[in-house]
């Protein structure tokens, strides 16, 4: 699950970087034979409201990658979560009334800058919870200079924000489809280690 500020402050080169870097994403995943078959990806894009770009459905299905057209608005990263955990619960329903053996799901969240619309707490709350029940995996990643580093620290316990290296979303989504890939090819509830981030974060 990528949960994606789109707020105005995106707008422009940020929105362009973030679009190439969802290309590279799901390009690099379509060319594992093992990542392309097995990985789900969807996409929840939060501005002043919530948007649930591309629900959860595997590489095969779609041959063009997804793109986000707008950035505007404020910043209600509490309607973003809000909509990526009610997706992430739907479609774990879905493979366990399936029978289908899942991984901790992966929680991606983007922003750019301070949340001022909504409460975003009781959401931080519940991936924390998620986290500590090893039923989520989150990771915080700030955009840009106005970044809030803080708050995005209180949505994972066990991962700290990281800092996006410039508007470097490329490497970010790169090493993400890596990490992907691996626990594509990994048994569930099996540990992977995953790759090192210092490629894309700041440090």
């Amino acid at each position: 699950m990528l949960c994606l500020d789109v707020s105005g402050s995106m707008a422009g080169a940020p929105l362009q970087e973030l679009n190439l870097g969802i290309e590279a994403f799901f390009c690099a995943l379509r060319r594992d034979p093992v990542a392309s078959r097995a990985a789900e990806v969807a996409i929840v894009a939060y501005a002043s409201d919530a948007e649930l770009v591309l629900d959860f459905q595997a590489l095969s299905r779609f041959e063009t990658s997804p793109r986000i057209h707008e950035a505007d608005g404020a910043t209600n990263m509490a309607a973003g979560i809000s909509l990526a955990l009610q997706a992430l619960e739907r479609a774990k329903a879905a493979y366990r009334k399936s029978g289908v053996d899942y991984h901790q799901p992966f929680l991606v969240l983007m922003s750019d800058g301070v949340p001022n619309v909504g409460d975003y707490q009781p959401g931080a709350a519940r991936c924390r919870e998620l986290e500590a029940q090893r039923k989520l995996v989150v990771f915080p990643v700030g955009i840009g200079a106005d970044a809030d580093m803080a708050t995005l620290g209180r949505f994972s316990e066990k991962r700290p924000p990281m800092k996006l290296s410039g508007l470097d979303f490329t490497a970010f989504f790169a090493w993400l489809s890596q990490s992907v890939a691996q626990v594509s090819r990994s048994t569930p509830g099996q540990s992977v280690k995953l790759p090192n981030p210092n490629g894309w974060c700041q440090i």
